[in-house]
């Protein structure tokens, strides 16, 4: 029997962390065509790095890592500022929410999900506006008509929250 090809192999990988690297994407704050766009770039240059790949490593950290750079440029082309530790921590946030190899991340996404569910008011609306619309805190704090504080303090507590199910359900240490 054949080995399947280098282009079969990474329409597979890439596949497989397709909704790891847009979650990561969506993380870094960046708008939704923005992160559509990083993706594309992403894919791109690792189809044209593949050859620079160490196949005994994990795949979603050399993906996230080249996206990375791309997000960084990405911030520099519009004279933004992006901070490279910053993308780090997400990357380790992601990778850690990953598990080991052949867990289902569509399944893990709706462990989230549930736990997300789980929060009361205020706390899921804060999350909601926050994560699900991509509203800036003192666009939440306006529209639910609380200080800039609170609402920090908030999603502060629900992020807290949602940590401590995700252990619970031995999916976050």
């Amino acid at each position: 029997m054949s080995q399947p090809s280098a282009q079969v192999l990474f329409e597979i990988l890439a596949r497989e962390h397709t909704d790891r690297l847009m979650s990561y994407l969506r993380a870094t704050s960046i708008d939704a065509s923005a992160a559509d766009d990083i993706f594309q770039e992403t894919m791109l240059r690792a189809w044209r790095r593949l050859g620079d790949y160490d196949h005994q490593r994990p795949f979603g950290p050399w993906l996230r890592g080249i996206a990375k750079y791309v997000v960084l440029e990405h911030y520099r082309a519009r004279q933004q500022i992006a901070s490279e530790p910053l993308l780090e921590a997400v990357a380790a946030q992601v990778t850690q929410f990953e598990g080991p190899a052949g867990t289902d991340f569509r399944e893990r996404l709706d462990e989230l999900q549930a736990c997300v569910d789980k929060l009361t008011e205020p706390y899921a609306t804060a999350i909601d506006l926050a994560y699900r619309n991509g509203q800036p805190i003192a666009q939440i704090a306006e529209q639910v008509k609380e200080n800039i504080e609170t609402v920090k303090k908030r999603m502060q507590r629900a992020r807290a929250m949602i940590a401590e199910c995700l252990h619970r359900k031995g999916l976050f240490a």
